[in-house]
């Protein structure tokens, strides 16, 4: 079932508290989410200084909490002035359950959910969560970013780089404030539907609370922290002017013609410490790199072979050839007797030598 909160300045929430708070709430929503989607829900009215590119923030997050995620979509907005007269804004986050993601993605099922509350609402907490609407959607050519002037093949390149680096914080700079909602619809529908859930996005971002995940954040050119967010270690920026041309790539023509794309980038190499049971050499065929070794044992007694595999990671033609060498504990086993001895003998000859320096001494 899935949950809704909306914060809003309030006279009296559903805590019987006022200004800022929980106005509306269904009924079971884990405690550990009430205070980070109230972090979710803050909105700057300052233009000067918010750097998103949208007037209302759309947002799909994932948000980790006592060991649990949980799938996450908002909008928030302006919504005139509160009780006491001042400017108010609402933010309406609807956690969904893994059974209710719409195959054609979070951007597509924001956009088609017509309950979200556009001024505030009487206090209520609710016994169930919404409907929320179900439906799929073949890749098709990005007209929406052909609707603000900006080149389609833009919608193609983003989401490249999301399929490429799903770690990766992927920034889109656009030359003034638009509503970045279709632009994100036109991204998503070009990524496979099993990928769509994973790629979070904010059309207004503002910042994000720990446990958080946003992928893929719109921002507004000329926005004074906008240089700042760029600069971060690892972000992906793609600065989109209108008349700019995204390329002749794959990935651009896809978005212009409307085909689904796929990851480019091969997965990194792995490397995992296995227990290897045999003891025999195999040669065969791995693109990983591997290192296995075995629990130890009795001297004397066979060790399990240690196994390394490499691949080198530009070849993507074949895969690089394991080698296993198997090295055996009765090679390099240390027999207790012999260990004995050479100690005896060390002691023994650490006695002559003292009482030879002590003579010398004393003479």
């Amino acid at each position: 079932m899935s949950f809704e909160f909306v914060h809003t300045s309030v006279e009296k929430g559903v805590r019987g508290d006022s200004g800022f708070a929980v106005a509306v709430l269904t009924r079971g929503i884990p405690a550990s989410l009430e205070p980070m989607l109230a972090e979710l829900s803050a909105y700057d009215f300052d233009r000067t200084r918010a750097v998103g590119a949208d007037r209302v923030d759309w947002a799909h997050r994932i948000l980790s909490a006592q060991g649990r995620s949980y799938t996450v979509l908002s909008r928030t907005a302006p919504c005139g002035s509160d009780w006491s007269g001042r400017p108010n804004r609402i933010a309406h986050h609807v956690v969904v359950e893994p059974h209710e993601r719409a195959a054609a993605g979070p951007a597509w099922m924001l956009a088609r959910f017509a309950g979200f509350c556009e001024s505030a609402p009487m206090a209520e907490e609710r016994g169930a969560g919404p409907a929320l609407p179900q439906g799929d959607e073949s890749p098709r050519p990005a007209f929406g970013w052909d609707a603000v002037g900006l080149d389609r093949g833009w919608a193609g390149v983003v989401a490249q780089a999301l399929l490429d680096a799903p770690n990766s914080v992927v920034c889109v700079v656009l030359p003034d404030e638009v509503d970045a909602l279709p632009l994100v619809s036109d991204v998503l529908a070009l990524v496979p539907a099993d990928r769509r859930w994973l790629v979070t996005f904010s059309t207004r971002f503002q910042r994000l609370p720990a446990g958080g995940r946003c992928q893929l954040r719109f921002l507004r050119a000329g926005a004074s922290g906008v240089r700042a967010m760029l600069a971060e270690p690892g972000v992906r920026a793609f600065e989109v002017a209108r008349g700019a041309s995204a390329g002749d790539g794959a990935a651009a023509n896809a978005a212009r013609e409307g085909r689904l794309l796929e990851p480019t980038v091969r997965a990194a190499p792995s490397l995992r410490v296995n227990p290897v049971l045999q003891s025999a050499p195999v040669l065969d065929e791995s693109p990983s790199f591997e290192v296995r070794a075995a629990t130890p044992r009795r001297a004397g007694d066979a060790l399990a072979p240690i196994m390394v595999a490499a691949a080198d990671p530009a070849d993507t033609s074949a895969p690089a050839p394991r080698i296993e060498a198997v090295l055996r504990a009765d090679d390099h086993a240390v027999d207790p007797h012999r260990t004995r001895l050479v100690a005896t003998l060390l002691f023994a000859y650490s006695a002559v030598a003292l009482a030879i320096a002590l003579a010398l001494f004393l003479s």
